[in-house]
């Protein structure tokens, strides 16, 4: 560990000093619901782009899911990490690249999970009643039962991303993105591997805030999922808001909604529904982000709780 920090002060020191803002921007972090981390999901991106840079960031995903119908039983945790790139080659055109390593090693998360849901007085749906840290999925009927099965992979992706900045004037700024992803033969669906989607992301800048919002169709190639016909397109939409305080220090809040991909299995078919809070550190070239990410309206079709991790380093 002593080294990791020698490393990155050793990356503060050599490094220019750049904008105290240049990590202004959305939090770019992945839903971590049950079926929308095994498929392309739009994120929110940036609209406005600056010519040269070159940002690269790392980020861990820990989600507990907790998601219990009439029609099945979800109980246990996944891990993402997640390496991704973004360049700019000039103050219109922004390439990006990320690739992705998603499992159901054990998070450790139901404790928190309870905590938090006592806390603020939200109803347990029924979590307290079953042992903690289990991995257990349960869809009669596709006849699946599915115990103990801790530290398996469930998806490798790779993403390329193509973005376009169409207006920008004063506070306002508009971009549409174009992105295509992979996934392996890890990933539980079944189908095709490939999945595509392209959106648009605007933002309007005030002093020390920023608003933004974002729209996006995504298709998918694979056409099954716990052997039920996955939708082959959906809508996504969101908003958030950004406030910059002191120096150094930024609070992000995002809504993120996205139609159901599995019409014939319970919550499934409904649009999953996410906030996420964030917090950003800036020093030079360095972000430090953390996120947590809870679902409401249909608790049973998105991850319980979810935390992020992410560092950013701007070359």
């Amino acid at each position: 560990m002593k080294v990791v920090w020698f490393l990155v002060g050793l990356m503060l020191a050599a490094a220019p000093a750049y904008g105290r803002y240049w990590a202004d921007g959305p939090m770019m972090v992945r839903s971590q619901a049950p079926l929308k981390s095994l498929v392309l999901s739009p994120i929110f991106r940036p609209a406005r782009y600056t010519q040269g840079d070159l940002i690269a960031d790392a980020a861990i995903y820990a989600a507990s899911i907790w998601a219990v119908d009439e029609e099945y039983v979800m109980d246990y945790y996944t891990i993402q990490y997640r390496f991704s790139l973004q360049w700019s080659p000039s103050d219109r055109w922004q390439l990006g690249a990320s690739i992705a390593s998603h499992t159901t090693d054990d998070a450790h998360l139901d404790q928190l999970s309870l905590s938090f849901h006592k806390l603020f007085g939200i109803d347990q749906n029924g979590r307290a009643e079953v042992p903690k840290h289990r991995s257990y999925l349960e869809i009669p009927k596709a006849d699946l039962l599915i115990e103990d099965f801790s530290g398996h992979a469930i998806g490798r992706q790779l993403e390329l991303s193509v973005g376009y900045s169409l207006y920008r004037h004063q506070r306002h700024d508009l971009s549409t993105t174009l992105v295509l992803a992979y996934e392996d033969d890890t990933n539980p669906r079944s189908g095709g591997g490939w999945d595509g989607s392209v959106q648009l992301d605007y933002q309007y800048a005030w002093r020390s805030n920023t608003a933004y919002l974002m729209g996006a169709m995504a298709w998918t190639d694979g056409d099954a999922l716990f052997g039920f016909e996955l939708e082959t397109s959906s809508w996504h939409w969101g908003l958030g808001y950004r406030r910059q305080f002191a120096d150094r220090h930024q609070v992000l809040l995002e809504y993120n909604a996205a139609e159901g991909i599995l019409p014939d299995l319970g919550q499934f078919a409904k649009p999953v529904h996410e906030i996420n809070l964030g917090y950003r550190y800036q020093v030079r070239n360095l972000a430090l982000e953390g996120v947590i990410m809870q679902n409401f309206k249909y608790p049973d079709n998105s991850a319980d709780v979810a935390l992020v991790a992410k560092i950013r380093y701007k070359f």
